[in-house]
């Protein structure tokens, strides 16, 4: 995910990592696919018209190993 990410020129994210939940499969542990597995979240903010090649970049590693991508609009807040 994270070499995927850098071709795309996408070096902004944050993971988090050891997560769990309850989904429509059932309740799932920070470890449910083993310990070579964890689960784990990425958070990536990005202008919209970056959107769609994340998108086609992360299809084909979610196609393969599971796991979902929800987008969702936000608004930057400047300090």
């Amino acid at each position: 995910m994270i070499s995927t990410l850098k071709e795309i020129n996408i070096f902004n994210y944050t993971i988090y990592k050891h997560v769990g939940g309850y989904g429509e499969r059932g309740a799932r542990d920070d470890l449910a696919f083993g310990e070579k597995f964890e689960n784990v979240t990425f958070v990536i903010a990005c202008p919209e018209d970056q959107l769609t090649t994340i998108i086609e970049s992360l299809r084909p590693i979610l196609k393969s190993y599971g796991g979902m991508c929800l987008v969702s609009d936000a608004q930057w807040i400047v300090h």
